[in-house]
């Protein structure tokens, strides 16, 4: 069982109840280029995101989400790793930006452990 797996069954959703909320939410995606990041093909869940460059530990990646309601392609899909190597980070206006946890080398998935957040 993954680490996504169980952190699901830890809270009981289940994988159904968790699409249906992306197809819901879908429209509330925002599509923007960066320069630190792009979305891929990716093996652990059909799209993921990936460094375009060296990324520091502790540099800000970019925003997650905004007010609460929009999404970024960064916050969309960051895939879910126990083995993190980026966290997202609540601001006091509910919008996210996720930040490198380690060094994250260009190409490399940038991965969310999803149960731990600030």
């Amino acid at each position: 069982m993954s680490g996504y797996t169980e952190m699901l069954e830890d809270i009981n959703v289940t994988q159904e109840l968790v699409d249906s909320y992306i197809i819901a939410n879908e429209n509330n995606v925002i599509e923007f280029e960066s320069d630190t990041y792009y979305k891929d093909k990716s093996k652990i869940h059909n799209i993921g995101v990936f460094a375009s460059r060296n990324i520091l530990k502790k540099e800000v990646i970019g925003l997650g989400s905004i007010d609460n309601i929009f999404r970024t392609i960064l916050g969309r899909y960051t895939n879910h790793s126990d083995n993190n190597n980026a966290m997202f980070y609540f601001l006091k206006n509910y919008d996210t930006i996720i930040v490198a946890e380690k060094d994250i080398n260009k190409d490399e998935k940038i991965l969310i452990n999803y149960r731990d957040h600030t």
